[in-house]
């Protein structure tokens, strides 16, 4: 797939923009605060219909305005696709070739993006809660199975916590619950570990190619339930002895959504023991990584890499450049003055003018 075109209005310190993109990669370049970040925020947005910045919808729209729009004009395997969000301080109304979009799920589907953010150097490091978000994510977009099945699961979970809220508790409802959430636990951990053992097949190539010599990188996932063999039984044996802490702190304590990874670097917890330097490339192979684990190339994600250049040395930015434009189809990256072999730029000024060459 690729982005052929876009259009801003409004939209946080544009007060207009229309543009068209190529394939490959365009640098977008530009002074800090010219708005360089935000313009690869509303390709993000096209995807997930939230930004990765800020959960309020009105720090999107410019000061000032009622609301901000996005258009973009899409194509996949020859073809050609219009998406138009309006974004108002409440949330947005999304359309797709005029029509109005039903499902978020749709926008997902249809729009396939990939991003770094200078954040992302520390996701071995901060809580398993963003780590599980990059699998979520990351897999609700190459299998609608486990798209279907991780939205069941947060629902039933939500329904089961509120249950075990409730002034005076309905066990049996809570047992009804509970077997509906360990039916589809199940799925959702067999998807979540196939989907690492497929990272793995790439992930010490990528490392290498980035750090420059043989790097062993290997995604260590952490079920929730290890026997896999009598797996049922003991997540029912699990959830029958946290019952009554469950209860007593009303939230349910155990279950997949408290799953967790880590990353070795040559068979070193890189959250422990890695540098800054090593993290950082660690987390672009990651990121970067499930490019590669969709099978189908039309359908392989635009990927956003904002200030990815940032701390890396003049070796390794050149070793990253060349991984980009060897591997990867669309890819946007935003930098105060990285130089690329055949790239196409984009120079922004702090007045949003917008300059092609």
């Amino acid at each position: 797939m690729r982005l052929t075109h876009l259009e801003l209005r409004n939209f946080r310190n544009y007060n207009s923009l229309s543009i068209d993109f190529n394939d490959g990669l365009t640098v977008i370049q530009g002074t800090n605060g010219s708005g360089k970040t935000n313009l690869v925020e509303a390709v993000y947005y096209l995807s997930f219909a939230k930004s990765w910045r800020v959960n309020e919808a009105s720090a999107l729209i410019k000061e000032g305005q009622s609301n901000a729009y996005i258009k973009a004009k899409i194509e996949e395997a020859g073809i050609k696709r219009q998406i138009e969000i309006s974004i108002i301080p409440k949330g947005r109304k999304i359309s797709i070739n005029g029509k109005p979009a039903r499902r978020l799920s749709e926008l997902s589907k249809l729009f396939n993006v990939t991003l770094f953010s200078p954040e992302d150097v520390s996701i071995f490091k901060n809580s398993p809660a963003d780590r599980r978000s990059f699998l979520d994510a990351n897999l609700s977009k190459k299998s609608n199975e486990y798209f279907t099945l991780i939205g069941k699961y947060n629902h039933l979970l939500q329904e089961r916590n509120a249950a075990l809220k409730a002034p005076t508790p309905d066990i049996e409802l809570i047992q009804v619950l509970t077997n509906q959430i360990i039916e589809v636990s199940e799925p959702i951990s067999r998807h979540r570990r196939e989907y690492i053992n497929g990272l793995n097949k790439i992930l010490s190539g990528l490392a290498s190619e980035l750090y420059g010599h043989d790097r062993r990188i290997l995604v260590v996932y952490k079920p929730f339930i290890k026997n896999q063999n009598n797996w049922k039984d003991e997540m029912e044996k699990a959830y029958k002895r946290s019952l009554e802490s469950d209860l007593a702190h009303k939230v349910t304590s155990i279950g997949i959504h408290r799953e967790d990874f880590s990353l070795l670097l040559d068979g070193s917890d890189i959250s422990l023991y890695g540098s800054q330097g090593e993290n950082r490339l660690a987390a672009i192979a990651l990121k970067i990584a499930p490019f590669f684990l969709i099978e189908d190339e039309d359908k392989r994600p635009i990927t956003v890499l904002d200030d990815i250049y940032s701390e890396l040395d003049a070796e390794h930015a050149k070793r990253l450049s060349n991984l980009i434009t060897k591997h990867l189809k669309q890819v946007f990256v935003t930098t105060t003055g990285a130089q690329i072999d055949g790239a196409s730029y984009i120079e922004i000024s702090s007045q949003n003018t917008v300059i092609r060459r």
